[in-house]
């Protein structure tokens, strides 16, 4: 089994992709807030040129924000939900388009 991670910025895509894993029988997956590195710094003193960081992400920016999607696939299903992500978010090697990686699964419990 494998652990499927995507994360990304267009907040607007999650149910679409949710729908497109289980059109292929991707089912379990679980989408939760996430904060880019840069703004999680932004608000550190202690980092070079923390002043123009900080400067370019004063407010609530919405585009600074995003989603982690998590889902345990089988690893027969792994190409199968790459596909079917890649489908509604089209290339993720583009800057700032995401980033979608697996991870083996020892064991899983509560998975159907």
């Amino acid at each position: 089994m494998q652990l499927l991670i995507l994360i990304i910025k267009r907040t607007e895509l999650v149910d679409e992709i949710m729908k497109a894993l289980a059109e292929v029988g991707v089912m379990g997956g679980t989408a939760i807030d996430s904060v880019g590195m840069a703004k999680s710094i932004s608000t550190m003193d202690n980092l070079p040129t923390i002043g123009l960081l900080r400067e370019m992400l004063k407010g609530e920016d919405p585009a600074m924000k995003g989603k982690t999607i998590l889902v345990v696939v089988k690893d027969e299903q792994v190409e199968v939900a790459k596909k079917a992500i890649l489908s509604v978010t089209g290339d993720l090697n583009t800057p700032n388009a995401g980033v979608l990686f697996g991870l083996p699964v020892s064991f899983a419990m509560g998975i159907n």
